[in-house]
């Protein structure tokens, strides 16, 4: 099940333990990354490459939410449910997102582009109510906003409107001067 590929990345974290073990972690990242879930499959070679039972491995991802047991859409959108999140609009949000996708917390579209869940606090309260959508975090979210992100998602673009966090937001901030006008200051200041 597991590409060669997946399978030297997670012998190549082998080498930063002290222990087979302590790399389960990030080969469950890697098993994930390639498959989109963990199935029994994905612990039955995790396990043999980190000699440790597939029990075993189950058993840890188990305990973090961030490990998928079910196939899940190409995107899953997390709604942060925490105090801060909901005092800014977070439940408007996330029925906003229900509308527009036309599934309920712990479903996947029919296309299997969208899982929407709900999540703990991802320590983002200044950005209140915020999202993540796979590894990347979207803050000061308004139904325009998702709109927009769910626009750019369908058409297989980065969605930076927004992007607060992630792979996304370091190209963007690469490309976005600081005085945030998209041009030189003119060495004034």
């Amino acid at each position: 099940m597991l590409s060669e590929e997946t399978r030297e990345r997670i012998l190549g974290y082998l080498p930063r333990y002290r222990t087979k073990r302590a790399a389960i972690l990030p080969a469950l990242w890697a098993a994930q990354d390639e498959v989109g879930w963990l199935n029994t499959e994905a612990y039955e070679e995790v396990g043999e490459l980190l000699d440790m039972h597939p029990t075993d491995v189950a058993a840890i991802a188990s305990f973090y939410y961030m490990f998928h047991k079910q196939p899940m859409g190409q995107y899953v959108i997390e709604v942060c449910n925490n105090l801060s999140c909901e005092l800014q609009g977070a439940s408007d949000m996330l029925e906003h997102l229900r509308q527009e996708l036309g599934i309920q917390e712990g479903q996947t579209t029919e296309d299997g582009q969208f899982t929407l869940r709900h999540q703990e606090c991802p320590c983002y309260c200044e950005f209140a109510p915020v999202i993540q959508v796979n590894t990347e975090t979207y803050g000061n979210l308004t139904p325009e906003r998702i709109k927009r992100i769910l626009a750019d998602l369908r058409a297989g673009k980065p969605a930076l409107d927004g992007v607060v966090h992630g792979p996304d937001s370091a190209a963007l901030a690469a490309k976005v001067p600081l005085d945030g006008q998209g041009g030189d200051d003119g060495g004034a200041g």
